[in-house]
């Protein structure tokens, strides 16, 4: 037999191609996320789409039923072949198709998922050319030796499939391996990143407590301080929420309600966005537009991050105006449909308004559509590179999981409103958020001198424990190891034992199961301290035999309540001598007496040129001048603190231009 011509081979590709795009049978390749790579021309006209509305979609928009693209794709992912699956796709005109599909998977030689095919027919097509068939059984005998040359021709594809099984289960096997592998690295990994990102935190906010707790400290520097603390605990939050990614993947996020306080939970949120709005020099407004409940059970934590992803995008697209943000009370009542919590003395609901308006670059109807897809981002390139696009995708999970849908209403150049309506539970009970700054500080405990073992590789996770605990009356000791940690536990038989999970020599949890082992250890409190924010961390130190878990960042108050219940302490509170005794200091605060003129002069001369620098120096100094001038300098302090030049230019001007 000769070769074809060039001719004669171009001529079979044409008519080829002519079969394959425009044939009987509907074909299409979907990617493995799911997009559409190409479909033939007979798959257009059946569902009356042009290239460009098919080809490069989701495959997900022309079915009509959610759950059947997943299904799909699990199956194949799985290497299952899918014959005659039933679906029903919409056409362009709205209207409904039921076809059957045929698809396999192609892979690459490595076994890497590269596309599927799918054939489809119409389902109803069929039914009716099968009766047409029954009607005319000249063609049906015609067609019996056509399926009877195809069934010949299926067994022996059936031979070399059978063939080809063996040898994909084999190669399924290995991929299997290799997958539970890179699973594996995967969670090896995330824990590794959690304890290198929560480790420094750790130090900050560890020392900002301790600096919060130094007396010698002014109140501008407790402030700052304050700020520290604020800002270092939502990156922290953050943090979490950027390695809690197999949770938010999995769409299983978790809520921890508990009691808290609302004003101080907003006020919080509300000081550490003013800040962003100040260093952009824009406003900021917050405004109660009724009475809010004192308190309310919830996650608070979920919560925080939804007000304030989308407080921080009004602020990021806002270049002139402001942001306003209103909290309000929309509905009452007096029996809530949620079960009473433990935690709840009564079950009464409210429902509140959160809503975020800002005067910013605002967005078109297409932007509002997209901007809850997940890694979604709109605007110009230089904002979109401040954020991952992930922020309002999770924000409108969590309001979903609480009950409610978040609202938006923006115009292009005007701004945007975002609002949602949450049902809470009110509460009686408390446990009011101080921001890092207690005002009741423990200063000891009741009884004879306690002994603790603080064992960690990191100093600075010791010093932050040593620091914290010194100046209480604690005798502390200290270990680099497990190994370590073990022999002084022998040696000195210490009351308590803290000790970090991964260290070199011996970890945690294997020096936990020795001492556990001796009979002098089996009533020793052990408190077990990681970075790790995964709960086998937390399972594996129970098993171990540790009595608590302490996550790090350490924060003081936990950190004392677990000592509290585990060593059975009573402290003892420093005496806030400033409200308990009436001082000539308290009572000079009645009556503002501004200084002499004389005195005012530099103070006016600063105040007119805006120099807060100087501002906040004649403050002190006129403080020290004379007690009866301290509550002048204490108003003059605040205006400085918030750099509100022209309050203390109005301010000043009262007591000067009088008299001159």
């Amino acid at each position: 037999m000769q070769p074809l011509s060039e001719e004669q081979l171009r001529h079979q590709y044409d008519k080829l191609t002519d079969f394959v795009e425009n044939g009987a049978v509907c074909l299409h390749w979907v990617g493995p996320d799911g997009m559409i790579l190409w479909a033939n021309k007979s798959e257009l006209h059946s569902l009356g789409y042009s290239p460009e509305d098919y080809v490069g979609q989701h495959i997900a928009q022309f079915h009509a039923d959610d759950d059947v693209i997943n299904d799909i794709l699990c199956r194949l992912t799985a290497n299952e072949t899918l014959h005659n699956y039933e679906a029903r796709m919409v056409c362009k005109d709205g209207s409904i198709k039921y076809v059957l599909i045929d698809s396999s998977v192609y892979r690459d030689e490595n076994g890497q998922f590269i596309h599927t095919r799918c054939f489809t027919r119409d389902n109803t097509a069929r039914k009716l050319a099968e009766e047409a068939l029954n009607q005319k059984t000249q063609q049906l005998e015609q067609t019996l030796q056509a399926l009877q040359q195809i069934q010949s021709q299926l067994e022996q594809t059936n031979k070399d499939l059978e063939a080809r099984v063996e040898e994909r289960t084999i190669e399924l096997q290995q991929a299997k391996e290799l997958a539970d592998s890179a699973n594996k690295a995967k969670s090896e990994f995330l824990a590794n990143m959690s304890h290198e990102l929560r480790t420094p935190l750790n130090g900050i906010l560890g020392y900002a407590q301790i600096l919060l707790r130094d007396k010698a400290a002014n109140p501008k520097q407790k402030d700052g301080v304050s700020i520290i603390h604020q800002c270092g605990s939502h990156l922290l939050t953050l943090i979490n929420d950027i390695l809690d990614l197999s949770k938010i993947e999995a769409r299983k996020l978790e809520f921890f309600s508990k009691n808290f306080h609302v004003d101080s939970f907003l006020t919080s949120i509300v000081e550490m966005c003013r800040i962003k709005a100040e260093q952009k020099e824009i406003r900021f407004t917050y405004e109660v537009l009724n009475r809010l409940p004192k308190a309310v059970f919830a996650d608070d934590k979920r919560l925080r991050q939804v007000l304030i992803n989308l407080l921080g995008n009004a602020i990021k697209f806002t270049d002139q105006g402001g942001v306003t943000f209103k909290v309000g009370v929309v509905a009452e009542s007096p029996q809530s449909d949620r079960q009473p919590s433990a935690n709840t003395r009564h079950s009464s609901s409210v429902k509140i308004r959160f809503q975020v308006e800002d005067t910013g670059v605002g967005m078109t109807s297409e932007q509002v559509e997209k901007i809850f897809m997940p890694f979604e981002q709109v605007g110009d390139q230089e904002r979109m590179a401040e954020g991952t696009g992930l922020g309002l995708a999770i924000s409108l999970q969590i309001v979903q999981m609480m009950g409610s849908e978040i609202k938006v209403e923006s115009m292009p150049g005007q701004g945007s409103k975002f609002w949602f309506d949450v049902e809470l539970t009110e509460s009686d009970e408390w446990v009011e958020s101080n921001n890092g700054n207690p005002t009741s500080l423990v200063v000891g405990y009741e009884g004879e001198k306690r002994k603790v073992l603080i064992v960690d590789d990191r100093w600075e996770n010791r010093s932050v424990i040593v620091n914290l605990l010194e100046p209480l009356g604690f005798e502390l000791l200290e270990a680099v190891n497990g190994q370590e940690g073990y022999d002084k536990a022998l040696e000195r038989q210490p009351d308590l034992v803290l000790t970090d999970l991964v260290m070199p020599v011996l970890g945690g949890l294997e020096m936990t199961q020795k001492l556990r082992s001796l009979p002098e250890f089996q009533t020793t409190a052990i408190i077990a301290s990681s970075a790790s924010v995964f709960n086998f961390d937390r399972q594996q130190s129970q098993q171990a035999g540790c009595n608590d878990f302490l996550p790090k960042p350490v924060q003081s108050d936990e950190l004392l309540e677990q000592f509290r219940q585990h060593l059975g302490l009573t402290w003892i509170y420093e005496i806030n001598h400033q409200q308990a005794q009436p001082s000539a200091t308290n009572s000079a605060v009645c009556e503002l007496i501004a200084p002499p003129v004389a005195e005012l002069e530099a103070l006016y001369a600063a105040a007119r040129i805006g120099d807060i620098d100087s501002v906040e120096q004649e403050a002190q100094r006129l403080a020290q001048l004379n007690v009866q001038y301290q509550p002048f300098a204490q108003q003059l302090l605040q205006f400085a603190q918030a750099m509100d030049d022209e309050a203390i230019l109005k301010f000043v001007k009262q007591q000067v231009e009088p008299v001159t």
